[in-house]
């Protein structure tokens, strides 16, 4: 028996138990033996009759099955054999690939957001707020991958990978690289310097963020990230709302410290996300070999022309939500920023719909995210992806910028990639098995998936983490607990 199918077997034995224990779809399916060198037959479950959205079409493919083989799709078509196969009948809902949210901070999410890692939480907090919100607020929802783009779940996200903990895929960016004074820079305005270059403030000793001068702390820093699993890395281009010291005009990072960190990506096969909002910036990371370019809010129109000259080589990160119905209106951001804090706020949400409709204009490559933190906002995390049909993009754009196209950005980590083997945000022929079924068609009513009991089935990486479709009194009968039980596991 070959390596590779030993190891297979061993994550198979390891995954198909909790499939069993947590999920209880196949419970009269015997767990296999634990024995790794033992050959066995591939688990199947033929889904029938769904109608499709795959990621990228705009309209759903009628009176599918799709064929899932362990933890990858197997087979799509109208008629599909698999005598030894369980068979789960969709009814005619609609199923779409799992979520992905393509601008997470997972781990910043106690009350005050960063603001919390000055004086009144520590890292354990931290990683405990986090794993209640990607069990209930992402996994529980629909979302099976998150991009988490400065912050460190790195250790969460492989106990999540080993089966320890139960969560969402996550790439992560690992610390975000700023300047001092820039958008990563969370320390309290009287830290002394040595503190804080010395990486000894809260946020930087949980390596959630890296305060870093000149190209060799960035070598530094972002090697530092790369060693410690990160898939790509985040660097500050610009000043920021959710920060103190920094305004929205700055250019953030230096030209040499952002080259390095390009070059140290390039050199690692993956890419660098940065934060920015005005076209200065935009324009100098371009012309630096920046790929991901998140916010962008005040660039105009010969910036979006650029950017959409350039097709998949770069990509733009909506975050609707937080920037068009959040940060317009001072009194509805969050209550722990300071008055500096929302006057950039309602600077940036008077932009966000002019970007975006110049952005949809152009065509501009584009996926979503949420940039939702804190308590206040996580629990409403996917009305960032109805948002994007308000600001004028239709259903269809709206979901394929949180499938498919985030699934194609995802493979820009290249051996950085955690995830390498199948395709993400896409139901096809071997794709993971990251499967959601809805009640109702979210490209004819968009709003449908804010209704958590419409969201019936869902399935990341071949497990069954929720199953309404069955009577409650079946024994297949899984739903999800409320978003707002906490202080207890869901699972």
């Amino acid at each position: 028996m070959s390596l590779k199918s030993i190891l297979e077997s061993v994550r198979f034995t390891a995954t198909f138990a909790a499939f069993l224990g947590m999920a209880g779809l196949l419970a009269s399916v015997p767990v296999p033996a634990a024995d790794a060198t033992e050959e066995r037959e591939p688990v199947q479950i033929l889904f029938t009759n769904v109608n499709i959205f795959d990621g990228f079409k705009d309209k759903l493919s009628p009176g599918m099955s799709v064929l899932v083989e362990d933890n990858y799709i197997k087979e799509v078509g109208k008629f599909i054999k698999a005598p030894d196969a369980y068979i789960v009948d969709g009814k005619g809902r609609t199923m779409t690939p799992g979520l992905i949210d393509m601008h997470q901070h997972v781990m910043l999410n106690p009350p005050e957001g960063t603001a919390a890692y000055q004086t009144r939480w520590d890292g354990a907090a931290g990683g405990a707020y986090t794993q209640h919100h990607l069990v209930n607020n992402i996994l529980l929802k629909g979302i099976t991958t998150v991009r988490d783009i400065a912050g460190d779940p790195l250790d969460i996200a492989k106990a999540i990978d080993m089966g320890q903990l139960p969560g969402p895929r996550i790439y992560s960016s690992g610390g975000a690289i700023s300047q001092t004074g820039g958008h990563g820079d969370w320390a309290g305005r009287n830290v002394p310097a040595d503190v804080l270059h010395n990486h000894k403030d809260m946020a930087q000793a949980t390596q959630n963020t890296w305060v870093v001068n000149g190209p060799d702390q960035v070598t530094e820093a972002v090697r530092m990230n790369l060693r410690r699993g990160a898939a790509f890395i985040k660097a500050m281009g610009g000043g920021g709302v959710a920060s103190e010291f920094d305004p929205l005009e700055i250019m953030g990072l230096a030209k040499d410290e952002v080259a390095r960190a390009v070059e140290i990506a390039a050199d690692n096969g993956t890419y660098v996300a940065t934060h920015a909002y005005h076209e200065d910036s935009y324009n100098r990371l371009m012309d630096l070999g920046v790929r991901s370019f998140e916010h962008g809010f005040l660039v105009t129109e010969p910036t979006v022309k650029r950017m959409a000259s350039r097709g998949q080589d770069v990509v733009w990160s909506f975050q609707c939500f937080m920037s068009v119905n959040t940060f317009g209106d001072y009194d509805a951001m969050p209550g722990f920023f300071t008055h500096e804090q929302k006057v950039k706020g309602v600077a940036v949400g008077k932009g966000a719909r002019n970007a975006a409709k110049l952005m949809n204009k152009h065509n501009v490559f584009t996926i979503g995210g949420s940039d939702m933190f804190g308590i206040r906002f996580v629990e409403r995390i996917k009305e960032d992806i109805t948002c994007n049909v308000d600001a004028g993009y239709t259903a269809a754009q709206a979901l394929k910028h949180w499938t498919g196209n985030a699934g194609i950005v995802l493979k820009w980590s290249g051996p950085k990639n955690p995830y390498p083997i199948y395709d993400l945000g896409t139901i096809k022929k071997g794709a993971y098995a990251d499967l959601l079924l809805w009640n109702g068609n979210p490209l004819d009513d968009i709003k449908l998936i804010l209704d958590e009991e419409r969201l019936e089935f869902i399935m990341k990486d071949g497990l069954v983490y929720k199953n309404t479709m069955v009577e409650a009194d079946h024994p297949h009968f899984r739903p999800a607990r409320s978003p707002s039980t906490r202080g207890q596991y869901p699972l």
